[in-house]
């Protein structure tokens, strides 16, 4: 059997390797240092990186080149550490603790380590995991798969009572994050029934509320707060940290913290800290309350209740146990080592399985995914979450929908906005990102008809696909490079880009000029007046760019007063040149008004130039003005037959802007 693979528990506060050693069995691997457990903390010390126990004792010292606590910040891009001009992602802060677990593994088994399973909490979401992934793959891992913290750690209970059927409740509170499971063991299966949780609460939390109350005391005491000073706090944090470890064995214990040549001394009880962090205590019992009713279970169905995650030694948590359960928690398996145990017994089956070897155990595990899958739609006025896929589906998973059609002609691209959660207003939810099909052939509005397939991967990772329907085809996608948010679409806030297209040819000589420059500096007047996502881009045909797409309304002003009639009439080569002035207008609607009284130079090259707009989401409105213009020319240069308008006189171009002007303020 290959032993090569291994499981990591990647926590908050500390974290662990294991390994299936050659008689089948998964045991913890310690440290260079012999700790069986890492702290899972980082010190930058010149051009040398260190991690575990020396860099959590150096965070007094040097509180600014020491960082811990990444993982909960993990899927959080603004997020990054600073040191010696760099910053560093939670991605590439996590591959630096699993360097370490890695390297000290590989000299204690002897052999290089090339794959690994890595734990995740059960209710992290999809760009958590992928985070996650990155920093493996940034560690040199070939991570076989993300399995979640509690199932790995009923995997590992499952083992150790082998051929007992029951039901388990896995209550995982570890330094940083809460999940709690309900999962099924029957025979060789491990089925997750149900799953809750919340990856911003922890034992860090129950640190914070003792440092807050040791802070005030010191203020009432001194009238100085210790925890300006980030040296102080780490200092505080050490020792508070250090109390509330000790009033697990003892009822009470004395705090001494100076500061500047103050002392406190101050006692703690067990009741104390109890009463400080009750609220934390009532988080943690409403989602197991949760995982219950999602499950349709109650107390008495569950049979064992394991516990995972070094805060559950407070006494507490087994006394909530206790109360809900009626029974007492499981004692039988270390909370600190049962999800590095059961990574590993997954690494091993998944190495297995890619090798074509006999897997070392025979049981079977069926996970969940923690968060319900939804798309933003638009429906009674207002953008709602559409579910997809509910929470607690097992996992892969996949749903389709064949119900999207195309909403304007020659339409190149379909846009997705998917989230996670459970709400259904969109911004109550964790938003993945805006999603662009391409490739669709050009056809009439409405006629491509498309399916869209949502996926959970067994990482619990999201997956989409698109087909057209029409052909079988399957189309491409990317994440958008919109500027565009979720927050910027439900409060009506998108960028809006508007080129400006007007006919300076020779026949527009004497009055119509005037009247379209009048018209023009409405539109403008009433478009940019005081609009901060909005630009407007004046082109000329001919004439070419007079203003690149800016909301500078005196600059645009000024350029359309000084347009005067030459030459014929190059409409194509006026909207190439306002295709690009707004080519990087990434993420705003973009809308392209053209005004002529004329016949275009190339009716055709014109068509064309349309169609290019069209097809990368630009909306053109024609105003044609005269008698003598072309009106079914000027109708097909728009997707819409209502984007079209006509004034018979010069004279009447400026009330067509200004309701222009007014229609699309009301859109954007």
């Amino acid at each position: 059997m290959s032993n090569r693979a291994v499981g990591i528990d990647l926590g908050t506060t500390y974290s662990a390797l294991a390994v299936v050693n050659q008689h089948g069995v998964p045991e913890v691997i310690a440290n260079a240092e012999g700790e069986r457990i890492t702290p899972s903390v980082i010190l930058f010390d010149g051009d040398d990186i260190v991690v575990g126990s020396y860099a959590k004792q150096a965070a007094v010292a040097y509180p600014d080149q020491v960082v811990d606590f990444v993982k909960r910040h993990m899927g959080d891009p603004d997020y990054g550490f600073s040191y010696r001009n760099e910053i560093y992602s939670p991605p590439k802060l996590s591959s630096f603790i699993l360097e370490k677990l890695k390297h000290d593994a590989e000299v204690r088994l002897g052999h290089p380590i090339h794959e690994a399973v890595i734990t995740v909490p059960a209710y992290f979401g999809d760009q958590q995991r992928k985070a996650t992934l990155r920093a493996g793959e940034m560690a040199g891992l070939k991570v076989l798969k993300l399995v979640n913290e509690p199932t790995a750690a009923a995997f590992a209970y499952g083992l150790a009572n082998a051929g007992r059927d029951m039901t388990v409740m896995v209550f995982d509170l570890g330094g940083g994050t809460f999940d709690v499971t309900l999962a099924d063991l029957k025979g060789n299966d491990i089925t997750v029934v149900a799953t809750n949780g919340d990856h911003q609460l922890g034992g860090k939390d129950w640190d914070e509320a003792l440092i807050k109350y040791i802070s005030e005391r010191f203020i009432e005491k001194h009238g100085v707060d210790p925890l300006e000073d980030m040296a102080a706090y780490h200092d505080l944090r050490q020792k508070c940290v250090s109390a509330k470890l000790s009033l697990t064995q003892r009822p009470k214990v004395n705090l001494f913290f100076d500061y500047n040549g103050s002392v406190l001394r101050q006692e703690i009880t067990r009741e104390k800290l109890e009463s400080l962090t009750a609220h934390l205590m009532a988080r943690c019992r409403l989602l197991t309350e949760d995982v219950l009713s999602d499950a349709d279970r109650d107390g008495a169905s569950v049979d064992v209740v394991l516990l995972a995650g070094g805060s559950t030694r407070m006494p507490m948590v087994r006394t909530m146990i206790q109360s809900m359960f009626e029974k007492a928690a499981a004692t039988d398996i270390n909370p600190d080592e049962c999800v590095a145990l059961g990574a590993a017994l997954t690494a091993a089956l998944e190495s297995a399985r890619l090798s074509g070897e006999k897997p070392p155990v025979d049981i079977r595990t069926h996970d969940v995914t923690s968060h319900s899958l939804g798309m933003v739609v638009f429906k009674g006025g207002h953008l709602k979450n559409s579910q997809i896929i509910r929470r607690n589906t097992r996992i892969p998973c996949e749903r389709t929908r064949d119900d999207y059609v195309t909403s304007h002609d020659n339409q190149a691209t379909m846009d997705l906005w998917l989230v996670q959660g459970e709400s259904t207003a969109p911004l109550e939810c964790n938003a993945l990102g805006h999603f662009e099909f391409y490739g669709l052939p050009e056809r009439p509005a409405g006629d491509t008809r498309l399916a869209v397939t949502f996926k959970y991967n067994e990482n619990g990772i999201v997956e989409v696909e698109c087909m057209d329907l029409n052909n079988g085809a399957s189309l491409g996608h990317r994440l958008s490079k919109s500027a565009i948010s979720l927050e910027d679409l439900a409060r009506n806030n998108v960028p809006l880009h508007i080129a400006l297209l007007l006919d300076c040819s020779g026949s527009m000589y004497g009055q119509s000029i005037t009247e379209a420059r009048r018209a023009a500096q409405s539109f403008i007047s009433r478009t940019l007046d005081g609009k901060r996502t909005r630009k407007v881009s004046l082109v000329a045909f001919p004439g070419g760019l007079k203003t690149p797409a800016t909301n500078n309304q005196n600059l645009v002003l000024d350029a359309i007063s000084k347009l005067s009639p030459i030459g014929s009439t190059p409409m194509a080569l006026g909207l190439a040149q306002a295709r690009a002035a707004l080519k990087q207008s990434t993420g705003a609607q973009k809308v392209f008004v053209v005004l002529t009284d004329g016949h275009p130079d190339d009716p055709d090259g014109a068509i064309e130039e349309c169609h290019r707009i069209r097809r990368t989401g630009g909306r053109i409105i024609a105003v044609g003005v005269g008698r003598q213009v072309q009106q079914d020319y000027l109708r097909a240069l728009c997707a819409d037959a209502s984007d079209y308008h006509h004034c018979d006189q010069a004279i009447d171009l400026e009330g067509t802007f200004i309701n222009l002007a007014t229609e699309l303020s009301d859109r954007a």
